[in-house]
């Protein structure tokens, strides 16, 4: 982990598994990066920009909000293992809009989080396409929030009201789970519900409606240039 581990990030980790001993170069991981990039919601998720070759790999360190510092990074293996972390976008941007109470200092929007994790569920399931795995093979898929303790359920817009209080007193939330990409594609709002259901659990017991959930999922899918 780097130094940002002290701060909000969501994390996904992909790890391929097969029966055979099988390599990329890193020419064709750089390829299948590139292709795999889901630009949904404005900034891609898993930008492929400046990438640098590694030891058995290819990395990229991104700076998603002028910051200064690395708020993207991912590192593709030879082995066909993925890894990426992308801090809270809730630490650098304002919600588009104030309750009567204010917002909260430290929060995680609910409706960003299900279209993040929507992203990490399709693109997974693209890198492996992108290189050539067969749909129906089996690959580890891990979705890890860190940073959470003190911070508030809340939304990003208006349209989307929660109530108040709900705090999360765990510093962390981690889901990992054997799929497909077949599974991927075609139970996709239920793997996004599952894993937020287990997130939002750990603010005071909040619970999203899965309708919500699904809507939100359908959203995100409707951005897709």
């Amino acid at each position: 982990m780097t130094s940002e581990s002290s701060v909000g990030l969501i994390e996904s980790g992909q790890q391929l598994l097969h029966g055979g001993q099988r390599s990329w170069c890193q020419r064709e991981l750089l390829r299948a990066a590139e292709r795999a990039e889901l630009p949904n919601t404005g900034w891609p998720f898993g930008l492929v920009d400046e990438p640098t070759p590694i030891p058995g790999g290819v990395q990229a360190r991104i700076d998603a909000y002028d910051a200064g510092k690395t708020t993207d990074y991912w590192s593709f293996l030879e082995s066909g293992q993925y890894y990426l972390w992308r801090l809270y976008e809730e630490d650098f941007e304002q919600p588009q809009f104030l309750s009567s109470s204010g917002h909260p200092e430290s929060s995680i929007w609910f409706d960003v989080r299900i279209h993040r994790i929507a992203e990490i569920v399709l693109h997974s399931a693209a890198l492996y396409r992108e290189l050539g795995v067969a749909p129906d093979e089996p690959y580890l898929l891990a979705v890890n929030h860190r940073g959470l303790e003190g911070r508030e359920l809340y939304s990003s817009t208006v349209r989307a009201r929660i109530r108040r209080g709900q705090i999360c007193q765990a510093p962390s939330a981690t889901w990992c789970r054997q799929v497909t990409q077949d599974y991927v594609i075609g139970g996709l709002k239920e793997l996004v519900r599952e894993i937020a259901d287990e997130l939002f659990l750990l603010f005071a017991f909040a619970q999203i409606r899965p309708q919500v959930i699904g809507d939100h999922v359908d959203a995100f899918l409707s951005r897709n240039p």
